[in-house]
């Protein structure tokens, strides 16, 4: 079976710069992972290939990870001795290696204009790979594939203006989001991914991909014990028919299982209600309320918090602490810490400055009174 060339956009790690070389190094990048992924064939069709943890993880695909050339943009040839001096700007590590579903290696990026590309907004990375693709149809966590990936080879890492549709990765340091240079709004972008949600694709925050897909398993897992319940009380109601004197006993036993298969459904109802947040407009409404969530709370916790893989009730837990660090969220409702983190962020609106100072002491402060006064505001006077 021939081999086709495939490319990849994943995320990367820390950036950091030689003070003595110049040389950009960047750290414990996940340059492939686990999970079905779109690919455009030549006549414009897409086409659904799966990265198969026997195959993505396997000792020779993560051995072909180790120093590999780094390019700017994909050359229209695969990279070897022959033409590295035209195409290669650095090279990964030796320390491939697997962690969970990922493939991870260093690289060092050494071509001082490319350096300058990235410094000036050149941002995103893909994978230049050889693979066997197989014509074989299946169904991986939920998604459904046309055709599987084998014995991938992996040739060479470029960096790239926009990677491949549906992985919108970027260089980004410390940081886990950059400004898109392109966008004079100077509006943030959030990667994303595609997840099953309830027999449908759907497009949603990476960090919120975990979730959809426990959802997803939650909500098949209860249709099944749904059916199943409705099945016993059709049989129980069956039975209660054809039965005379033992009408009670059965239509006892009907009711109770009528009563589960209630709750079921409402449980159902409930977590398809959640689910809902992942789908249409509703995503946008997620990012923008992040987005939102980050612009106010970076002033408080500092430019060397990072946000990523955080959750809005973690990030405003962490700016709570910036200003009082003995606060101590256990037992704390989620309505507690809102209004506590309310309070902080307009009394800092109200001092006309960055950050709070100067209201840490042993009892407590007229921030920390503040805060609790608004906190009881509706509770009934005692």
């Amino acid at each position: 079976m021939s081999k086709a060339t495939r490319y990849d956009t994943a995320p990367i790690g820390k950036l950091t710069e030689d003070s003595t070389t110049g040389f950009l190094h960047v750290t414990d990048v996940p340059i492939a992972r686990v999970g079905v992924f779109p690919y455009q064939k030549a006549d414009g069709s897409i086409e659904m290939e799966a990265k198969l943890p026997q195959d993505l993880l396997a000792d020779t695909t993560i051995d072909s990870a180790n120093n590999k050339a780094i390019t700017n943009n994909h050359p229209n040839e695969l990279v070897n001795a022959n033409n590295f001096k035209m195409y290669g700007k650095g090279f990964t590590a030796d320390n491939a290696h697997s962690d969970g579903n990922n493939l991870r290696v260093d690289m060092t990026i050494t071509d001082a204009d490319l350096i300058n590309a990235i410094k000036n907004g050149k941002q995103e990375l893909s994978i230049g790979f050889m693979t066997e693709v197989v014509p074989q149809t299946g169904n991986y966590q939920g998604m459904q594939y046309d055709s599987m990936q084998r014995n991938i080879e992996i040739n060479h890492v470029a960096v790239v203006e926009r990677g491949r549709a549906g992985h919108s990765v970027r260089i980004t340091g410390d940081s886990a989001m950059m400004t898109d240079q392109k966008n004079k709004g100077g509006k943030q972008h959030m990667e994303t991914t595609k997840v099953m949600l309830d027999g449908a694709n759907i497009t949603t925050a990476t960090e919120d991909a975990d979730t959809v897909t426990k959802a997803n398993s939650s909500l098949a897992s209860l249709k099944q014990q749904l059916a199943a319940e409705q099945a016993k009380v059709k049989d129980l109601q069956a039975q209660i028919e054809k039965a005379g004197g033992s009408a009670a006993d059965n239509k006892k036993a009907a009711d109770s299982a009528q009563a589960k298969a209630d709750a079921l459904d409402a449980e159902n109802k409930k977590l398809k209600a959640q689910a809902e947040k992942f789908k249409g407009d509703s995503i946008d409404k997620l990012v923008e309320s992040k987005l939102a969530l980050l612009e106010q709370t970076k002033p408080l916790v500092g430019d060397s918090f990072d946000f990523k893989g955080k959750s809005s009730k973690d990030i405003k837990v962490a700016a709570i602490k910036a200003e009082n660090d003995s606060f101590d969220v256990t037992d704390k409702s989620d309505d507690y810490i809102n209004a506590y983190y309310d309070s902080i962020l307009n009394l800092s609106k109200q001092s006309g400055v960055v950050g709070i100072t100067g209201h840490k002491d042993t009892g407590k402060t007229d921030l920390a009174k503040l805060q609790e006064a608004r906190y009881h505001l509706n509770e009934p006077a005692k």
